[in-house]
C-alpha cells in the first residue's frame, strides 16, 4: 500500500453518494460533497479525481464500503479509469466509526472516516476476476436462490394440498417430480381427480414416469384412494384447489429457470479451466466446481493458502487473554457464505464411505484420526480446511490432484531409496 498519496473516502447509497478526500497526512483536501450515482454525477466526481490527480502528481486512493450491487457500479467505474480501489467490509469500517466518544452518524462523517481508514488499515486492492469467471458467480447465486425459492415453493406447496388432499404425499413424497407437477396442474382437487378418464389419467402416468402400465395402474390405485378418503376427512374449501394451481404453476417456472440456469453454467465451466482442475478432486463435481470457481475468482488473488481459508471463513476463531487460551472456538464464518456452503457439501461427500471405502481416501483418513480426538462437527471443519488447502495446490500448480495415500508415499519413498543406492 502506498499511503504518499491523496484518499478518497466514499459512503455509498441507493440514489446518491457521498465524497471526501484527504491528503497523505490525514487533512481534509476537499470537503464531504454528495454526487448523484448516474453517469452525469459519476463524470463530476471523475473531474474532481482529475484534478487531485494534477495537484498531487499522483492518482488517489479510493476507499468505499462493500455494499452489494450499490458499490459494485462505483467500483467498476474508478476501476476502469485507472484508480485503485479499496473495497471494505463493513465489520472494519464500524470498528472506526464506533472510535468516537460522541455519537456521531452522517454520511459526510462516513466518507471521512473511510478515508482514514486507509491510513490505520493495511487494505487489500479490490480484484477484478476475468470476464469467464464474473460471469460464473453471478449465474451460481443466481442459482443458489433459486434453489432455495424452489424449496420455498415446495412448502407453500404443500401448505396448500394438505388441508384439500392429505394423503397425496404418501403417492408422491416429492411433490417438484415431473409425476405430481403433471398430476397436480391438471387435477389440483380431489374432486377433479375422481371426475377425470382412468385410462388417460392411467396413461399420463405412465408416459410422465417412464414405467410401465402395471406401476401407473398401482399409482393411478393409491391416488383414488387418498382421492375418496380427502373427500370424506379434507377441508372442502375451493380456494384451496386455485391456491395448488396457483403454487405449481410458480415451481414449474422456477424448475425450467433452473435447467436453463444449469444449462449456462455448463456452457460457460467448459471454457474455465479452473474448474477442471476442480473436478480432479474427489468430492467436488460438474455442479460445485463452478461455483467454488466463481466464488474464487482467480486464484491469483491469495499468496497463501490461509488467505482462502479465511475467505471462505473456514478459520477458527481466537480467544485469548492473559492465561486464559479458548480451547471451544468456532469457525469464524466471515467470507464468502457461497464458498462455505459448496466446501461444506464437498467436505460431506469427501468423508461418505461406501462397500468400496470412502471416496477421497485422504480425506477419509484423516477425517477418521480427527474424530478420535474431536467431536463430528468440529472434525468436519477441520476437513473443509484441509479440501481449501487442496483446492489451493491445485489452482496454484495449475496441476490435475494427484491422491497420495500414507501407502503410496511409503512405497514412493522407498523406491527414492532403491534408486540413490
Amino acid at each position: 500500500m502506498n499511503r504518499d498519496r491523496p484518499i478518497v473516502g466514499i459512503d455509498v447509497a441507493k440514489e446518491s453518494s457521498y465524497y471526501c478526500i484527504l491528503t497523505s497526512t490525514g487533512e481534509v483536501f476537499l470537503k464531504p460533497f454528495e454526487a448523484k450515482n448516474d453517469l452525469q454525477g459519476l463524470n463530476y466526481v471523475l473531474e474532481r479525481l482529475q484534478k487531485t490527480e494534477e495537484t498531487f502528481g499522483i492518482k488517489p486512493a479510493i476507499v468505499l464500503e462493500s455494499t452489494g450491487h450499490y458499490s459494485s457500479r462505483l467500483v467498476h467505474t474508478f476501476t476502469s479509469h485507472m484508480y485503485e480501489v479499496f473495497l471494505v467490509n463493513p465489520i472494519q469500517s464500524h470498528c472506526i466509526k464506533t472510535a468516537a466518544i460522541r455519537k456521531v452518524k452522517t454520511d459526510k462523517v462516513d466518507c471521512e472516516d473511510l478515508a482514514r481508514l486507509y491510513m490505520l488499515k493495511d487494505l487489500t486492492p479490490v480484484h477484478i476476476p476475468s470476464s469467464d469467471l464474473a460471469d460464473l458467480k453471478v449465474l451460481c447465486r443466481t442459482l443458489h436462490e433459486l434453489i432455495k425459492q424452489k424449496a420455498r415453493t415446495v412448502s407453500k406447496l404443500a401448505a396448500s394440498l394438505e388441508p384439500i388432499w392429505p394423503g397425496f404425499h404418501l403417492t408422491f413424497s416429492n411433490l417438484s417430480s415431473k409425476g405430481a407437477l403433471a398430476i397436480l396442474s391438471n387435477y389440483p382437487s380431489p374432486t377433479s381427480f375422481l371426475k377425470a378418464d382412468q385410462e388417460a389419467l392411467i396413461q399420463s402416468i405412465a408416459i410422465v414416469s417412464r414405467r410401465n402400465r402395471c406401476f401407473a395402474e398401482k399409482k393411478y390405485q393409491i391416488l383414488r384412494k387418498t382421492a375418496e378418503e380427502a373427500l370424506l376427512i379434507g377441508v372442502p374449501v375451493r380456494a384451496y384447489a386455485v391456491t395448488v394451481e396457483t403454487w405449481v404453476v410458480c415451481l414449474k417456472q422456477i424448475i425450467d429457470l433452473i435447467d436453463d440456469l444449469n444449462t449456462s453454467i455448463r456452457s460457460l465451466s467448459s471454457n474455465i479451466s479452473d474448474v477442471a482442475l476442480l473436478q480432479t478432486i474427489p468430492g467436488i463435481g460438474e455442479s460445485l466446481a463452478p461455483i467454488i470457481a466463481g466464488e474464487i475468482g482467480g486464484i491469483n488473488r491469495f499468496h497463501h493458502a490461509k488467505q482462502l481459508v479465511a475467505y471462505a471463513g473456514v478459520d477458527p476463531s481466537v480467544r485469548q487473554s492473559g492465561k486464559f487460551v479458548g480451547t471451544k472456538n468456532k469457525l469464524t464464518k466471515r467470507g464468502s457464505p457461497y464458498l462455505r456452503w459448496a466446501i461444506f457439501i464437498a467436505a460431506t461427500v469427501s468423508v461418505r464411505k461406501d462397500s468400496r471405502g470412502f471416496l477421497n481416501p485422504v480425506i477419509g483418513e484423516y477425517y477418521e484420526n480427527k474424530i478420535k480426538i474431536k467431536a463430528r462437527k468440529q472434525a468436519l471443519g477441520a476437513i473443509m480446511n484441509k479440501l481449501l488447502r487442496i483446492i489451493f495446490s491445485v489452482l496454484k500448480s495449475r496441476k490435475p490432484f494427484q491422491l497420495r495415500t500414507s501407502l503410496n508415499l511409503v512405497v514412493k519413498d522407498q523406491n527414492r531409496q532403491l534408486t540413490v543406492a
